[in-house]
């Protein structure tokens, strides 16, 4: 080349394709390497879709994480491409990049996709974040102020309910080892049984299969059968009674919160020492609690509809 020839530039599309096969080609081993691979797949593969005029990837991208999520079971990655009329080689690649990352999870003996780790803190994330900087962290305090006692929002997450925002009574604060972030059992909490009353038969089936029925009190139902006829009444009285069965000497009665499509998605409880609000007591406060229920239910689909 003459000192008079300049370079041609190099297009910024052709170079990320060639680093992006290069790297597809020869797998990284370390964390690094495949952080870096993944953005530069996603820069070849967005400047292809922004060149031909089609979908993003990352439009693409966030169409496989909300059917992982929203279907509510491991699925194939043929359901995915069927669903999503995406090829299937580039819902593979997808995959294997969110795995890479923590956001999907394949075990090992199987083909099927669920929700990875990652993507479950940060779905928690957000719920507390929503929570804490909305109205809906100004409705679980009013309750708390209305009925002087602690209280508590959880929704499921696996197989345990996570409390993703709780309020102490000022005036007697009940002193548990409870935080955001605690995860408690189904089967003997307000809350979780909420959610085995109100799931679509299929998810409560399976939850059911994996209880173990541990008795944490002598109160703590022990059997299918026992649980069955408690989740019935739930569904009729659309409340849940903790009878000290998962603490002794503390009782929490719970009312649930739905979204937009009428799924249940949250519970909200008020807990309190049984000494103070035995069971039979606890009913009276149930025009206040099934009155913030319906708040945050409202607030739920308030912000749906609002997306």
């Amino acid at each position: 080349m003459t000192s008079s020839e300049k370079p041609t530039p190099r297009s910024p599309t052709r170079s990320a394709k060639r680093r992006a096969e290069k790297l597809d080609n020869s797998r990284p081993l370390d964390q690094d390497g495949e952080l870096e691979a993944v953005d530069i797949q996603i820069a070849a593969n967005n400047a292809d879709a922004l060149g031909k005029g089609g979908t993003s990837v990352f439009a693409r991208s966030f169409g496989v994480l909300e059917y992982v999520v929203r279907i509510g079971r491991p699925v194939l990655p043929a359901e995915i491409a069927d669903h999503l009329d995406l090829p299937k080689p580039t819902v593979y690649r997808m995959i294997e990049q969110f795995e890479a990352l923590g956001f999907l999870y394949r075990p090992f003996s199987s083909r099927r996709i669920s929700v990875g780790p990652r993507l479950n803190d940060l779905a928690f994330d957000i719920l507390r974040y929503s929570v804490q900087y909305a109205p809906r962290r100004q409705i679980l305090q009013g309750l708390v102020d209305e009925v002087g006692e602690t209280c508590n929002i959880g929704t499921l997450e696996g197989s345990q309910i996570v409390y993703f925002d709780r309020v102490e009574a000022t005036r007697w604060p009940l002193r548990l080892n409870f935080h955001i972030g605690s995860r408690v059992p189904l089967h003997c909490t307000a809350i979780g049984k909420l959610f085995l009353a109100f799931l679509p038969d299929a998810k409560r089936a399976a939850l059911l299969k994996r209880l173990d029925f541990v008795p944490h009190t002598a109160h703590t139902l022990t059997t299918p059968a026992a649980l069955e006829d408690e989740l019935v009444r739930i569904r009729h009285e659309r409340l849940s009674v903790d009878r000290e069965e998962y603490l002794a000497g503390v009782v929490c009665i719970a009312a649930p919160v739905f979204n937009a499509r009428g799924e249940i998605t949250a519970g909200v409880a008020i807990q309190a020492p049984a000494a103070r609000m035995p069971v039979a007591d606890a009913y009276r406060h149930r025009v206040a609690l099934i009155a913030a229920a319906r708040a945050l239910t409202d607030s739920f689909v308030t912000s749906r509809q609002s997306d």
